[in-house]
């Protein structure tokens, strides 16, 4: 078994299509809401993201890249993943446009619901938030990560998680890694981690 972290707006096209604005705030919504493992009741088709740049309406990846920083996936991409029974995954439809507000469809924010507790304390290279930090929630935790070593027995049956202790990036399988490359799908690249 063998697990990678996932380095986002990588591997991309040569002209990528990148949006930079969204209409969240319109409906009182907070893209970190996608970042808590839980399931998000949205009204269809409201969500929308756009490139407010001509020069960034390129070719969208299948992981789109956004100033959110959430898995955006195309339908190709949510179609190989549904077959090959990746689990874990909310998909919501987000609307996504060029600048001169030409659609691009099938796209869906990928909210991702396995939050597992598999990060190895001991083997990682990390820095926590100093006791005196101004954000009080923020004091001990981890405020930065070097070198990322997970426990493989807490990555049984699962293809695609976040952290629990350290919601900022996400990991996922071998077998996901596969599907992204055997269909050359664009967007993300991936680094073997080590696990113990």
């Amino acid at each position: 078994m063998k697990w990678y972290q996932v380095f986002e707006c990588d591997n991309t096209v040569k002209n990528p299509l990148v949006c930079d604005i969204d209409n969240f705030e319109k409906f009182g919504i907070d893209e970190t809401i996608f970042k808590l493992g839980k399931k998000v009741e949205i009204d269809k088709n409201i969500l929308r993201i756009q490139s407010s740049n001509p020069n960034d309406d390129g070719e969208p990846d299948d992981a789109l890249q956004s100033h959110l920083m959430i898995p955006i996936f195309s339908k190709r991409l949510i179609t190989e993943l549904e077959t090959a029974n990746i689990k874990g995954i909310q998909y919501i439809p987000i609307n996504v446009f060029q600048s001169n507000d030409d659609a691009i469809e099938g796209y869906c924010i990928a909210n991702l619901l396995f939050f597992i507790s598999a990060f190895d304390y001991e083997k990682s290279i990390y820095n926590r938030f100093r006791d005196n930090f101004p954000n009080i929630a923020k004091r001990g935790k981890i405020a930065g990560v070097k070198k990322f070593v997970l426990k493989k027995n807490k990555l049984y049956d699962v293809d695609i998680i976040r952290l629990e202790d350290y919601k900022q990036r996400f990991f996922v399988s071998e077998k996901f890694k596969n599907i992204f490359e055997s269909n050359k799908f664009t967007g993300y690249s991936f680094k073997e981690i080590e696990l113990t």
